[in-house]
């Protein structure tokens, strides 16, 4: 392998240096290369001497500085605090942490680019003075600066001008104050601590207090301060040692060696480690196009068992680079076992993990608490079940989460009183907190308490990510808490905003011991680093480079006026990241993912057409094995298990069930979905309804019928008159009833529960429709209440597979009355049903997609009836909420065309036909040779509970 950077480094300090070596400092780009730069030298030094002093160039500055750094957390409390006192209707601090932040930036880069702030700040009516000789501005500047406020200036003064104009004016006294009142009680942030040490040097009153060598070591783009810093310390005596290759900085059209051409130029080397042209050598590229990310990380798992097996050698000199950190997870939940060690050192955004996902369920717990009048606490079940079902809570509460949320559900609890929470870690949590302050403490005892159980924990990769993740929580929670110590009127409300935002742009600073095993890093961290494989993922030219910059209050335009960096400048410096790292390796892997989704085109970075037109590369498009077959349909047959099922249906068994039409018209539908549901005792999952649902609504209003009904028949001996409706009508007694029905139905019966939300809507429509039922009702009054809600069960014979059997068939009829000379059977539809049937034989036909099943149980139900009733005339009928405001309202079951419609006055003229149907399909289900299948795909299928089971997800769902 070419030797790396940093040992060509090393290997010439041991040389030159000697016994001096200890008086040497050396300033690079970041603190990872330092420990690389370590590592050589111990190899290269055959005896025993001081090691060099090596700084980072952030720690270097800030040892420089008479300033030191603020946290910068309180700085941006800093910067709210003078924000409140300048304007007259202050945001709130929640609302001001986004764009504050944004403030901190643009004046950090003002300050390391030693922008005059003053200039930068006016406007277009200050443009005269702007030009004057005394100004300093050349001619470009200028030209840039009447550009943008030519062009602002342009058309009507919108809302957004005006806005822009109104931070424009506040951003210039906000700098000043802030930078006034940090150099006041000495501190500063990193622009600040440049421009210091900038201006000491412009005013002469920087010491060189260092006697041994200097040397500043692979640096690119420089900012102003930078060239300030560094001409003062070639000054006296610095050395200046670049890392780049003679392919990209020979090139002046070269993108990658715009800065380092700059800096040869200006800072020129005393000693060349090298004359390196490693971008011409022969190496080993692939590209690799993806579809999807998780096919990334796949392809990573597969080239480094390539590795491994190939060369058996340890993933030390092996680099994976994740362009999109947030890869980071997928990746690491990919690599092979056999990998070894794994070091991340990258940022990881803390909104990925599932410390965020908690903590973000703990506040929105908080946020939507309930207290009672008599100051009990409640808390949303959504939100208790997001909290039960999180793997942090179940590692602490094991299976106590499991009886809870199976209590939640089966009361249909959708407030949830806290005096159910009794284990220990469910007291931690379901708790109010009304206070910022308590918030805080509530939240650091919650995760202090996850983290203690972890440490017991085996040292997995899962538990030491998450280890991490809270430790950074704490740290973060415990300098909120010391910075609003000082602010205690912040309202909870907005504590919980803040929390919340500044959680989602943290970011993990991971930082590994990179001395040994697979090295899994951002592009920032390859800097001065050199590797024998490297793999980089995201090669996706909306990702590398970025397609956007950071957000700032300075525009474009005055960016280029005052030579701040804009985006030429970004992508300048990451061509120069990426081209720097292929320099010395031999063996290149490049994934990027072909798939577009949102905003994502999915096309390839430039750097990979680059490589792609430069060197011949063929793009690799891994196969994937795809078998297109057709899914098989399901089907049960019967076996002795089955048919046992089946014989609880016999009319022998006394204490068994019978087939109710439910039953019936599900197995013509789907004889599947029979099985499923009726055999095998498969139901809905049971959840929390906040809003009563079809079948519940159905059920209230049938019971409601049945109490009134049977309250009025109790005192007329059976018979319901027209006066006693219009009472019922006219008193408010239907509305109590009703009300009662749906608390115990929706409530399960709470005493004191409330109707509330969408529930009262939902409670109009039920009362409406109640009292349609009886205006509808007075009309054919007086009639006689023969049953309400009661179960009717008869025996029929059937003979499938030449055997007899007798079954117990049976219902739950909503009501039987008598009207005149007629037995009327009422089944009451408040959802969409219909009266009207073709023929017979469309009641059974499971093939027709708009088959009448209300129909078919409303016959099946005058078949019951009939039986204590013989030679009386039964008329089936439906009262369906729709048809009940129709002009001429009428019950009754019609069969035929519009062209031939009849009315079916009687259940008897239909009898024979019907059994004979029905009759047949029960032969069907209890034939052992016919087994239980699904239905061709329809619309049926796409509400049914047993889609998914059934392969009938459809794509578009």
């Amino acid at each position: 392998m070419i030797l790396p950077f940093l040992e060509s480094l090393a290997i010439h300090l041991a040389r030159q240096s000697g016994p001096g070596l200890g008086d040497t400092r050396i300033i690079l780009p970041n603190r990872r290369s330092g420990l690389f730069l370590q590592r050589h030298l111990s190899r290269h030094n055959e005896q025993v001497q001081w090691a060099p002093r090596i700084y980072a160039i952030s720690d270097f500055i800030n040892e420089s500085s008479e300033l030191s750094l603020s946290d910068p957390v309180e700085l941006l409390f800093s910067l709210y605090d003078l924000y409140h006192e300048t304007v007259q209707a202050p945001d709130p601090l929640d609302e001001f942490y986004f764009w504050g932040e944004i403030m901190l930036r643009d004046f950090d880069e003002l300050d390391k680019y030693l922008v005059d702030a003053e200039m930068l700040f006016r406007n277009i009516q200050d443009l005269k003075m702007l030009e004057e000789p005394l100004a300093g501005l050349d001619e470009e500047q200028l030209k840039f600066i009447r550009q943008f406020w030519a062009g602002f200036h342009e058309g009507d003064l919108t809302g957004e001008k005006e806005k822009f104009l109104d931070i424009w004016k506040l951003l210039p006294l906000l700098y000043d104050r802030l930078k006034t009142n940090l150099t006041a009680g000495g501190e500063g942030y990193l622009g600040m601590q440049y421009r210091e040490i900038a201006e000491r040097i412009d005013r002469g009153e920087m010491d060189h207090e260092w006697k041994g060598r200097t040397l500043i070591v692979g640096f690119n783009a420089l900012n102003s301060s930078e060239k300030k810093i560094f001409s003062w310390l070639h000054k006296h005596g610095a050395e200046f040692f670049w890392d780049y290759d003679h392919q990209y900085v020979d090139d002046a059209g070269s993108e990658a060696g715009r800065f380092m051409r700059e800096n040869r130029e200006n800072f020129q080397p005393k000693t060349k480690l090298e004359d390196f042209r490693g971008m011409d050598a022969d190496k080993q590229i692939r590209i690799f196009e993806l579809p999807t990310d998780v096919l990334q990380a796949k392809t990573v798992h597969r080239i480094l068992e390539e590795e491994e097996a190939g060369e058996q050698r340890d993933c030390t000199d092996t680099a994976l680079v994740l362009c999109d950190e947030e890869l980071l997870m997928p990746v690491i939940m990919s690599l092979p076992e056999s990998t070894g060690e794994i070091n991340v050192t990258m940022g990881y955004p803390m909104k990925n993990t599932p410390v965020f996902s908690f903590i973000d369920s703990l506040l929105r717990l908080q946020k939507n608490v309930r207290k009672g009048s008599e100051g009990q606490v409640s808390f949303y079940h959504k939100d208790v079940s997001t909290l039960l079902l999180h793997p942090y809570m179940r590692n602490m509460e094991g299976d106590s989460g499991s009886g809870l949320m199976e209590e939640i559900t089966g009361s249909n609890l959708f407030q949830v009183d806290s005096r159910l929470f009794t284990g220990e870690f469910e007291k931690k949590i379901f708790r109010n907190m009304d206070e910022a302050g308590d918030l805080l403490t509530y939240l650091r005892t919650i995760f202090t308490h996850i983290l203690e159980q972890l440490a017991g924990e085996e040292a997995d990769m899962h538990r030491s990510l998450d280890r991490e993740f809270i430790f950074q929580l704490l740290m973060h929670l415990n300098k909120l808490e010391t910075l609003l110590a000082r602010r205690p009127s912040i309202p909870v409300s907005v504590l919980e905003r803040l929390i919340r935002k500044q959680l989602t742009a943290l970011r993990i600073p991971f930082e590994g011991e990179p001395l040994s095993g697979l090295q899994l890093m951002g592009i920032l961290e390859t800097r001065l680093l050199d590797f024998r494989h490297v793999i980089l993922l995201s090669m996706n030219e909306e990702v590398m480079p970025a397609s956007f910059s950071a957000q700032s209050y300075i525009p474009y335009a005055l960016r280029l006026a005052f030579n701040m960096p804009a985006r030429e400048d970004m992508d300048a410096i990451y061509a120069y990241y990426f081209k720097r790292l292929l320099q010395r390796a031999e063996k290149i892997d490049l994934l990027y993912n072909s798939g577009s989704e949102g905003i994502r085109t999915g096309e390839m970075s430039r750097y990979l057409y680059q490589l792609m037109y430069s060197k011949g590369i063929r793009v690799i498009r891994p196969g994937l094995e795809v078998m297109a077959r057709e899914t098989p349909a399901l089907e049960v047959r019967h076996t002795p298990e089955i048919v046992d099922k089946l014989s609880r249906y016999s009319y022998d068994n006394e204490d068994g069930p019978y087939l109710s039409p439910s039953a019936i018209n599900t197995y013509i539908d789907c004889s599947l979905k029979f099985y499923l549901r009726y055999l095998a005792g498969i139901g809905e999952a049971d959840e929390v309804t906040e809003e009563i649902d079809a079948a519940g609504f159905g059920t209230v209003v049938h019971d409601s019928i049945r109490e009134l009904y049977e309250t009025i028949s109790g005192r007329n001996g059976g018979s319901i008159t027209r006066e006693e409706l219009q009472r019922l009508r006219s008193s408010g007694q239907a509305e109590e009833v009703l009300k009662r029905a749906f608390i115990k139905q929706h409530f399960r019966g709470r005493k004191r529960a409330g109707l509330e939300g969408k529930n009262i809507l939902i409670f109009r429509v039920m009362l409406r429709y109640l009292e349609k039922i009886i205006e509808t009702d007075m009309a054919i009054a007086p009639f006689q209440l023969v049953s309400a809600e009661q179960r009717y069960v008869r025996r029929m014979d059937i003979s499938p597979d030449d055997r007899s059997l007798t079954l117990r068939m049976g219902g739950k009829i909503d009501r039987v009355d008598r009207v005149g000379d007629s037995l009327r059977v009422i089944d009451y539809k408040t959802g969409n049903a219909r009266q009207g049937f073709q023929d017979m034989k469309s009641l059974f036909d499971r093939d027709l997609i708009s088959r009448n099943g209300a129909a078919m149980q409303t016959l099946f139900y005058a078949w019951l009836v009939s039986e204590e009733h013989q030679g009386q005339s039964v008329l089936p009928g439906l009262y369906v909420m729709k048809a009940l405001y129709g002009k001429k309202f009428d019950p009754a079951l019609t069969m035929g065309s519009h062209s031939r419609k009849l009315r079916i006055h009687s259940f008897s003229e239909l009898e024979e036909e019907y059994i004979s149907g029905l009759k047949e399909v029960l032969s069907r289900m209890f034939d052992p040779d016919i087994p239980f299948t699904q239905r061709a795909y329809d619309v049926k299928c796409t509400y049914c509970d047993f889609a998914q089971i059934c392969n009938r997800i459809s794509i578009d769902s």
